[in-house]
């Protein structure tokens, strides 16, 4: 295979993974949502600490766990912020 056949390929990645995060992102603003409803906080840690554990599980070896952790924090620090810009001004923690 090319490099440039790799590239393409890689390019793919990079927009099924964007793709991902929209549709990530568009989760996160339902679930402020069905929060807000409920009375409850943006940041949940036990919440968290379920994602980031299941992440690095799924990951097993092939990945660096600390890799995954760095990834999967910043995902959920993007989605608590999206929360916060549904919520309004009101609604931070």
């Amino acid at each position: 295979m090319s490099l440039d056949a790799v590239r393409s390929e890689i390019q793919k990645i990079d927009e099924a993974i964007i793709d991902l995060v929209i549709e990530r992102q568009r989760l996160a603003e339902r679930i402020a949502r069905l929060k807000q409803e409920s009375g409850l906080p943006i940041r949940d840690d036990g919440q968290r600490k379920i994602v980031l554990d299941r992440a690095i599980a799924h990951a097993g070896k092939q990945i660096d766990p600390t890799v995954v952790r760095r990834i999967f924090e910043l995902l959920i620090g993007m989605n608590e912020e999206r929360q916060r810009e549904y919520a309004g001004p009101e609604k931070r923690d």
